[in-house]
């Protein structure tokens, strides 16, 4: 009986490192792919619900400019003549026309000193200055050999100055010092009192009643316009409360020439936010369908396909938007008799532009008020969406309840590797030694087999 040498050697049987490898992929095959499937579906999931939030984030923008009548109710102002005043209406404007009068726009006063020789580089002299605007005062010390520039910038830059700018101004008899308010109004009037005066600084004092050495540049008055001829005053050229919610902007003053101002409802303005609630709605809802809708040619879901949270949600936006509106006084109690309804098929809202136009311009405030009110459509889609996308709404704890599935689901993971590089190991082991048992046994069988032979061969020599 012939036996190799690896045979009598006793060479490894067993590949100890395959054999093990196969039968942990075996073992860890079925529990990586549940892991798998259940990290999918929350990945799923949580970008489904990302989908849905920004999709109510962007109607909400659209919602929330409608949601309080003051936002909604929007006029324009029309000016006869925008060079002589222009004008903006806010939400308590009363549309109407308003004959307008500039007779006076307000000014800042204005003084200048009289002129010196010597230019910027002539002395003023030494003491103190109080200068005031509108009885606010602050001091200025003059020392000696102080330069117009010098008082110019020390009035510029002085501790506490109450509104006074300085500026030189060269005429051809010399450098004045020219001192301005820096606010419009007949309160804002300039004054300039000198103590310890010496070297000339005392030409420097002023008042209205006796100017001294100054010129006046500019008066210190108010703004005066004739509103349906009655007169009107304002510190500056911006008048707010000559008309109810309307503020004036002066431009030029023409006494005798009377303008119209023109307030309307703006429409136009209506309109845009109307048609901007329309299209954010649709592509919200556009969003949701795809959200829970089944596709019958591909046999595929949505990913909120039958989601009780979706559902509930979508079961208050309809409610808020189609149910009426109690309490209004106008014709207008829902979107449909506006002329906004919703296609059946798609759930999109459709506008009737011939009825959305009529309705706006015939019943501008039972619009207003359908959207504005309390309780309003507006108002009601607000409530819906502010508790959906609140920190403690559906969407915000079903997130952070699928980010803790992803992190046990890591930890599980990591669980499974753990496992399986242990049971690697131990499958070694065990092969290892069934490998070195069947090695020891085929050195015996190979020695027993050389016994064997060698028993047999004496036999035949001895017969």
């Amino acid at each position: 009986m012939a036996t190799s040498a690896s045979s009598i050697s006793g060479g490894s049987k067993l590949d100890v490192q395959a054999l093990a490898a196969q039968l942990v992929a075996a073992e860890r095959a079925p529990l990586d792919a549940q892991v798998k499937r259940e990290a999918a579906s929350v990945k799923t999931t949580l970008s489904a619900l990302g989908t849905l939030k920004s999709a109510l984030s962007a109607f909400e923008a659209a919602v929330s400019s409608m949601s309080m009548l003051a936002n909604f109710q929007a006029h324009s102002a029309t000016s006869s003549d925008p060079e002589a005043f222009t004008a903006t209406a806010g939400s308590a404007a009363v549309p109407g026309s308003y004959s307008i009068e500039v007779r006076q726009l307000a000014s800042a006063h204005g003084i200048a000193t009289g002129p010196y020789v010597g230019g910027s580089e002539a002395l003023v002299g030494s003491g103190q200055l109080s200068l005031s605007v509108g009885g606010r005062a602050f001091t200025v010390d003059v020392t000696a050999g102080t330069t117009l520039a010098g008082l110019r910038d020390a009035i510029n830059n002085g501790r506490g100055n109450t509104g006074i700018n300085a500026t030189i101004v060269q005429s051809t008899a010399g450098a004045r010092l020219v001192l301005s308010s820096r606010a419009t109004g007949a309160a804002n009037a300039l004054a300039v009192s000198v103590t310890g005066a010496a070297g000339g600084l005392d030409s420097l004092a002023y008042s209205g009643g006796a100017p001294g050495s100054y010129t006046q540049v500019s008066a210190a008055q108010d703004a005066l316009v004739r509103v349906a001829g009655f007169d009107q005053t304002s510190a500056t050229n911006t008048v707010a409360g000559a008309i109810d919610g309307v503020t004036l902007d002066l431009a030029t003053a023409a006494e005798g020439t009377v303008h119209t101002l023109t307030i309307a409802n703006d429409t136009a303005a209506i309109r845009k936010r109307i048609d901007a609630f329309v299209a954010t709605y649709n592509a919200m809802q556009s969003a949701i369908a795809g959200l829970r809708g089944y596709n019958k040619t591909t046999e595929e879901s949505g990913p909120l396909l039958g989601d009780s949270m979706l559902l509930g949600l979508e079961a208050r936006l309809r409610r808020g938007l189609h149910d009426p509106v109690s309490g209004l006084a106008g014709n207008h109690r829902s979107l449909a008799t506006l002329g906004i309804t919703t296609d059946v098929k798609t759930g999109n809202l459709t506008v009737d532009e011939t009825r959305l136009t009529a309705a706006i311009q015939g019943d501008f405030e039972g619009v207003a008020q359908l959207f504005g009110k309390t309780g309003g459509i507006g108002f009601r889609l607000q409530d819906t969406l502010d508790d959906a996308l609140s920190i403690s709404g559906g969407i915000s704890v079903r997130s952070r309840a699928l980010v803790e599935q992803q992190k046990d689901l890591d930890d599980r993971q990591k669980g499974i590797d753990a496992r399986m590089q242990s049971q690697l190991a131990r499958y070694i082991r065990q092969f290892t030694t069934l490998d070195m048992l069947l090695s020891t046994l085929d050195t015996t069988s190979a020695y027993l087999d050389t016994q064997l032979d060698s028993l047999a061969s004496m036999t035949n020599r001895d017969k």
